[in-house]
């Protein structure tokens, strides 16, 4: 049975690489510029909901960020993600939903909103 003790010393190897991972991951993917634009607490929570199913929601600037990295990029460290076996919560096919999800949420937040047509 683990005690708390071996439960700290746990999420401590857990959370640093974690906290690690996505600024690294992002710079070993196709483009090496690909991630450079991220800051790592945005890649840090984009991969935590991403891949480990967690509450965050990218705020304007991380989506600024993500949407400024591209689609390619994104995708690309998703991909190079999964197949050097990091955790996931799921499936694969729940990464790459929330994958998207975080994708269109971020495009329908920093879309321009159309004011309403004047009733004739």
């Amino acid at each position: 049975m683990a005690t708390p003790k071996n439960l700290s010393a746990l999420m401590i190897l857990l959370v640093i690489p974690v906290a690690l991972l996505p600024k690294a991951t992002f710079a070993k993917v196709g483009n090496p510029d690909c991630g450079k634009g991220i800051r790592s607490d945005c890649g840090s929570g984009l991969f935590q909901f991403i891949f480990l199913a967690d509450t965050f929601t990218p705020t304007n600037e991380c989506c600024h960020e993500l949407l400024k990295a591209g689609k390619n990029c994104h995708n690309q460290f998703v991909e190079l993600s999964i197949s050097s076996h990091k955790p996931i919560r799921g499936t694969k096919s729940d990464v790459y939903r929330r994958s998207n999800e975080t994708w269109n949420n971020c495009i329908a937040a920093l879309s321009p909103v159309s004011p309403p047509k004047p009733a004739h």
